[in-house]
């Protein structure tokens, strides 16, 4: 567009002219109407973090397995060290094989190790959650190595200016002097598009590296080619679009003050959301950039069950051993029930006496 035939042939230009200080010994702008910037926008790939092996669950869910895996293995060693001469010996020792033992019985098969029922009903419980508990977690963690996670390609425009890149931009645009004069590429590495989907078709295929747009053609390109390409690097700012005027022209004041009363009223931020969101995304590859972490509510009930029957057989472990102490020591269950009721019945008396005897001094000065 030539701007000096601004005034001859034209009283105002309206649509996406870009505010230029060269421009302005032709004509006058009115107040830019839309985010100013340029942008850069490139393709995007695929990478995985360093720890993504432990994505799969919670910080929660990996605590609550690791307690339960020390909780049965102390259920277990504390039910079969009697039977058994490797579980004794001196402190450290037996606290090494009670770790060694949280996370090795899930894998033992040998059932000749094992002298007790009660061990044996902890034991398929406990490999019964760990099973389900792993092949979720595999199951996980493939799904995770296999969606892609996105970054950009490029990162910053010196990248592509030291490797002599082509790069794009929008035919017709001031953006091909800005890239030259400001940012310092060369001329024959500048390519001009007239269409997004030929820009969009290029970078796919490489023939340019990036393409720098303004900010609104930007938010449009992207919210056309929304699962392929992302933008980088920082925001450089430019003047904007604005509607043109003849130098000297009074109606710059009212255009003005009315696109000002656009903005201010949200007319304008409304009027952009109906426009993007009537731009359809037409890329076919569907994109998850977030993980899903396991949590505690997807495993509860197994927790509970390996939990309650490790609880369930201590408990039978502890009375069936208290019942063998008693019968080797020859007193009676019975009257030992009796001496703790004994026992509980004289403390109650005591405590009550102390409580009369604190209130016969408060009785007595009311008196």
């Amino acid at each position: 567009m030539n701007f000096a035939y601004i005034g001859q042939n034209f009283d105002a230009v309206i649509g996406d002219v870009s505010v230029v200080s060269s421009r302005y010994q032709y004509a006058e702008f009115t107040h830019p109407f839309t985010e100013t910037g340029l942008m850069m926008v490139v393709p995007i790939t695929s990478y995985h973090q360093q720890w993504l092996f432990v994505k799969p669950f919670t910080f929660g869910m990996w605590t609550i397995t690791i307690l339960f895996n020390i909780y049965n293995a102390l259920v277990i060693y504390l039910i079969e060290r009697k039977h058994s001469p490797e579980l004794q010996g001196s402190v450290m020792n037996q606290t090494g094989i009670l770790l060694s033992l949280a996370f090795t019985r899930t894998f033992s098969k040998n059932s000749a190790e094992i002298h007790s029922n009660l061990t044996r009903m902890t034991t398929v419980a406990w490999i019964f959650a760990a099973i389900i508990i792993g092949q979720c977690y595999t199951a996980s963690l493939t799904s995770m190595l296999t969606i892609r996670r996105l970054t950009p390609q490029v990162t910053d425009y010196e990248a592509l200016k030291n490797a002599n890149a082509v790069v794009g931009y929008g035919k017709g645009s001031h953006v091909a002097r800005y890239l030259e004069d400001v940012l310092g590429f060369k001329s024959e590495n500048l390519r001009n598009f007239t269409s997004p989907e030929e820009c969009a078709y290029s970078l796919k295929n490489r023939t340019i590296a990036a393409v720098f747009l303004e900010t609104p053609l930007t938010k449009l390109f992207l919210a056309k080619y929304c699962k392929s390409f992302t933008t980088a690097g920082t925001t450089f700012r430019d003047g904007g679009f604005a509607f043109v005027l003849p130098k000297g022209s009074p109606m710059v004041p009212d255009f003005t003050k009315a696109l000002l009363n656009v903005s201010e009223s949200g007319t304008l931020r409304d009027l952009e959301k109906r426009m993007l969101g009537s731009e359809e995304c037409v890329d076919q590859d569907a994109i998850h950039d977030e993980y899903e972490s396991l949590g505690l509510s997807t495993f509860w009930s197994l927790f509970l069950l390996t939990g309650g029957t490790s609880t369930v057989a201590l408990a039978i472990y502890v009375i069936i051993s208290l019942r063998k102490y008693y019968q080797r020591e020859g007193v009676s269950p019975i009257t030992i029930i009796s001496d703790i009721r004994k026992y509980i019945m004289h403390r109650r008396k005591r405590l009550s006496r102390k409580v009369s005897d604190l209130e016969s001094p408060n009785t007595l000065e009311m008196t």
